[in-house]
């Protein structure tokens, strides 16, 4: 008997979330979205999957409840879970438009594809679908594999599906990145239940793109079975935005005999081609699009510029934008839905007081800004409420951490100078020619101890806590690393009695100019 090929993302379990019992359990949209309340967080080997299956929730949820008021939002503050009446309704509405292998309707993909190509061999290989697997020349990571043996289950091609809207990037002649360019870093809220942590996540009208297109909003479920091939769209809803078909993708669907590439796993469809091509885009000249999720850097003469991951600089030394408030012709725009969980309303109903450090997410994914991918960046960061909210609190973090790349320069440069490979200061010595290797490595262990260092120092910004002295201690403290770093490092390029007095020398020298810049920029009152 012949079986169309179906796996409806909706009724059959292929998320994997963490329970409030610290236990993995596998679920689909509707029951995940029903019992939220009990679950802490979703679960992944990617975190580019758990960005994306966020974005797709919120969406539903937004569409689901039409939150057009901040009353709206609020209502869902108040409660602890999601009312099953709206979940229920949109399911009876949009759940046939969830089948990964419909032939009418195909999520994600477009329908003016066949399901089945003339001829095998064909079509694309399903790696392209996720960046961590291998495909045609892209750089493999972890994984590699022949394009000929891949095979993703169903499950692991909704979720490759689910990347494109937030992380489809250049990909060649007449590839274009998603709505929202090269990939920006995003903001996940947390909480308490995963149901905090997507009321969080859901915007009014108030906190969306500008230029959202309100009137007509078409998120998946609502938009044409058929993606445009390169379709240039000048207005995008909001919850369109969160959906976009930035490729159009035809699984190739076929019964599973061997385990899923990616995962391990069997379901009974599974897909080793596709087709796909570029799909929808924005026009170059087309406004800038303030994506909820995302932060900005500002450019005097030109449109804001997503915050990205950036080759040799850790993700949280872009905490000033990615979290502080900024004055209005300030150097960052911060996350917009960080503004709205910041208006004193919306603080009164959170389940939080005013001392409860909020959770969030930071995930990116580095590219050289066109097709290359080299790697994911999440970190996770504990925010007490002074420090979103506070002025005063931003102007010191953003100095400290501005100190800390100072100081980085300083240490760079005397290495530079002592370790160059000529010593006009002891002539009679060996010079010493240390290696950018070296060099590089002290820098590295340099940020990578005070980005440990930064998460716990940040947590003693409390409402009754002395800004100055917490101020004083963040900059003994890079001192005091940079200082013993570069101790340790010229005691690594001493080889003997000759080279020890060019060690000692440069050691002195870089504690005394960190002292200097630190008393400079910094002096003590006491000092004065």
């Amino acid at each position: 008997m012949d079986i169309s090929p179906s796996f409806n993302l909706w009724s059959e379990p292929w998320i994997t979330v963490e329970t409030r019992q610290n236990n993995l359990e596998t679920v689909g949209i509707e029951k995940l979205l029903t019992y939220a309340h009990d679950y802490r967080t979703l679960f992944d080997p990617s975190p580019l999957v758990i960005v994306s299956l966020h974005r797709l929730f919120a969406a539903i949820l937004q569409d689901a409840f039409k939150l057009e008021k901040k009353r709206h939002l609020l209502e869902l503050w108040e409660l602890d879970k999601f009312p099953l009446d709206k979940i229920q309704q949109f399911g009876r509405e949009y759940a046939h438009r969830f089948d990964l292998f419909s032939a009418e309707t195909p999520f994600s993909q477009t329908a003016d594809i066949p399901l089945y190509p003339e001829k095998k061999g064909q079509g694309k290989s399903v790696g392209y679908l996720l960046q961590e697997q291998t495909a045609g020349t892209a750089v493999t990571h972890y994984n590699h594999t022949y394009d000929s043996d891949q095979i993703l289950c169903a499950a692991c091609c909704a979720k490759g599906l689910l990347t494109i809207p937030a992380f489809a990037s250049s990909g060649g002649a007449g590839i274009k990145p998603s709505i929202n360019g090269v990939p920006p870093i995003y903001i996940i809220p947390g909480g308490e239940t995963y149901y905090h942590s997507l009321v969080a996540s859901l915007v009014t009208p108030n906190f969306q793109p500008e230029i959202a297109d309100r009137e007509n909003d078409t998120p998946w479920w609502r938009h044409e079975s058929i993606v445009g091939k390169k379709e240039e769209l000048l207005k995008v809803g909001y919850l369109h935005s969160l959906t976009f078909p930035a490729r159009r993708v035809r699984l190739h669907p076929e019964p599973m005999t061997n385990p899923c590439s990616r995962c391990g796993q069997h379901t009974t469809w599974a897909a080793t081609e596709m087709a796909y091509e570029m799909g929808e885009s924005r026009p170059k000249e087309a406004a800038f699009w303030q994506d909820p999720f995302a932060a900005y850097r500002q450019k005097e003469d030109k449109a804001p510029i997503p915050i990205r991951p950036l080759e040799g600089k850790a993700i949280w030394r872009e905490f000033s934008g990615l979290f502080l408030p900024q004055e209005e012709e300030g150097k960052y725009i911060r996350p917009r839905l960080i503004g709205q969980l910041e208006l004193e309303e919306i603080r009164n109903v959170m389940p939080y007081n005013n001392t409860t450090p909020f959770p969030f997410q930071i995930i990116g994914l580095r590219t050289d800004m066109k097709m290359k991918i080299f790697e994911w960046e999440s970190s996770g960061f504990l925010v007490p409420p002074r420090v979103l909210r506070d002025a005063e609190t931003a102007v010191k973090i953003t100095t400290a951490l501005e100190f800390a790349g100072k100081c980085e320069g300083i240490l760079k440069n005397i290495y530079d100078k002592h370790f160059s490979g000529t010593s006009p200061q002891f002539p009679d010595a060996q010079p010493i020619k240390g290696t950018t290797a070296v060099k590089n490595q002290m820098i590295h262990a340099y940020w990578q101890q005070l980005g440990d260092e930064f998460r716990r120092w940040i947590m003693h910004f409390t409402l009754e806590a002395d800004v100055e002295a917490i101020f004083e201690d963040w900059l003994q403290h890079v001192i005091r690393t940079g200082g013993e770093l570069f101790r340790d490092t010229a005691q690594q390029l001493n080889t003997g009695t000759s080279t020890a007095l060019i060690c000692e020398a440069a050691s002195n020298h870089c504690w005394g100019s960190l002292y200097s810049y630190r008393n400079k920029q910094y002096p003590k009152e006491d000092n004065q």
